[in-house]
């Protein structure tokens, strides 16, 4: 899986469209998507999209549900 993401990763894939093709790969079972998305964000050259994924959850944590 660390080649398929080198390659998506040259071939310029977003990380969104990454995740989708990672979670075809892997099958359709109940825990793909949370694994593709896992394999996407972890791989070494995502450290960027990682980094901003993280920033986006540790808001969204801190300022809880503010439009309820």
């Amino acid at each position: 899986m660390a080649a398929v993401q080198q390659l998506l990763i040259q071939r310029r894939v977003e990380v969104l469209d990454a995740v989708v093709i990672t979670r075809e790969l892997l099958g359709a079972g109940p825990k793909a998507l949370g694994e593709a998305k896992t394999i996407v964000l972890t791989s070494p050259s995502r450290g960027r999209e990682l980094r901003v994924h993280d920033q986006f959850m540790d808001a969204v944590e801190r300022n809880g549900n503010q439009g309820d």
